[in-house]
This record gives structure tokens, C-alpha cells and sequence, in this order.
């Protein structure tokens, strides 16, 4: 009867446990499915600010080496002649190329996917668009490519620069991020469409991203 007694208190035990153990929560880790299906707050974008200021910092000190060292080298193989003035000449030019395109094609990509996912290849037909009318459009560009092939790279990247930024714009304003106009020059004011300022020498137009206007 002793062993009867015990192993009931046994089971008894045992059942406790098990009720105890559903009873307490359960903890579950966020999956990425969950994560990207988190609403990202109006007016932010895909990247931090912290990011954002980083990599542009590093994309225009890479420019600004690369560019640089390609000037540096470029006369020095020319005034140094013989053997070496070819292999430094084509360093330059090489350094040039680099310092140029690489930061513009990154900046864009980056720029189209800190807007939304995928947004990148808008960037990347932008500055390639941006390439090929350049190229098109010069001298030098039209003596490399020719006769044939310089109105042609030179029309489609207008073509291309074009319907990328109508893209920019598109995907921005689904997106409800900051957009504004400005021109080509250092610190010129900003024409906010979408967004606020704290430059005064800004224009902000009333819109629902404006904090002033709420």
C-alpha cells in the first residue's frame, strides 16, 4: 500500500509540473518575416542618419584620394618619359576612372535602396545614364565611341537619366520620404515638395510631412 502511495504522489508531481510549465509564457524570438513587415515611420528613410552621414563621408574622401592621386601621378610620368611615362599615365588614368564612377555608382545604389528595397537599379541607370551622355556629348567621348555609337549614348542617357528620376520620384512619394529640389551648386537653398527644414534659407511647401504646418 506504501508503494501505491508514492508512486501516485509521484504522478502527482509530475502532472503539477507539466501544468505549471504551459501555463508560463513562451518566449519568441522576432523573425525577419515579422521584422519586415514592421510600418516604417513617415519621413525616415530605409537607413539610419548615422549610416547615411558615414558612407557619404567615406564615398567623398574615397573620391577625393583616388581623383587626387591620379592628378599627382598623371604629370609625373609625363615629365619622368622613358619606360615609366606609359605605366604611370595608364595608373592615372586607371585612379581617375575609379575615384569617379565607383563613388557616383554606389551613392546612387545606395540612394535608390535607402528610399525602398530594390530602388538600387534606379540609382544604377541613373549614373550609368548620367556616363553615357557625357560621353556622348564631348569630344573626347565622341572620338572614343564614334560617329555611330556617340548620339546613341548620348540620347539613351538622357533617356535613361530621365525615366530614373521620374523612378526617384515615384518610389519616394509611395515611400512618404523627404523630397526636395535644388540646384546643382553648393549650398543652394532647397525647394521642399515633401518634408521640413530648419534652413531658414529654405522653401518648404505645406505638406503632411511638414512639421511646421501640423
Amino acid at each position: 500500500m506504501g508503494v501505491l502511495i508514492v508512486g501516485n504522489r509521484k504522478t502527482a508531481r509530475r502532472k503539477t509540473r507539466k501544468k505549471n510549465a504551459s501555463a508560463q509564457p513562451t518566449f519568441r524570438a522576432p523573425t525577419r518575416h515579422a521584422h519586415a513587415q514592421t510600418p516604417r515611420p513617415d519621413g525616415t528613410f530605409r537607413f539610419s542618419d548615422r549610416f547615411i552621414t558615414r558612407t557619404s563621408t567615406a564615398l567623398v574622401v574615397f573620391m577625393f584620394v583616388f581623383i587626387g592621386a591620379g592628378l599627382i601621378i598623371g604629370p609625373i610620368g609625363v615629365n619622368v618619359g622613358g619606360d615609366a611615362e606609359e605605366t604611370l599615365v595608364i595608373l592615372a588614368v586607371w585612379l581617375l576612372g575609379i575615384g569617379t564612377v565607383l563613388p557616383l555608382l554606389l551613392s546612387g545604389i545606395l540612394g535608390g535602396d535607402a528610399i525602398t528595397a530594390g530602388g538600387g537599379f534606379l540609382g544604377f541607370f541613373l549614373i550609368v545614364g548620367l556616363f553615357a551622355f557625357v560621353a556622348g556629348g564631348t569630344d573626347q567621348g565622341r572620338e572614343l565611341l564614334g560617329p555611330v555609337w556617340a548620339p546613341w549614348a548620348f540620347g539613351g542617357g538622357l533617356a535613361l537619366m530621365v525615366l530614373a528620376g521620374a523612378g526617384f520620384w515615384i518610389i519616394g512619394w509611395i515611400a512618404r520620404v523627404p523630397m526636395w529640389l535644388q540646384a546643382p551648386a553648393l549650398g543652394a537653398p532647397r525647394l521642399f515638395v515633401r518634408g521640413s527644414s530648419d534652413n531658414p534659407a529654405d522653401v518648404v511647401i505645406p505638406n503632411q510631412l511638414d512639421e511646421r504646418h501640423r
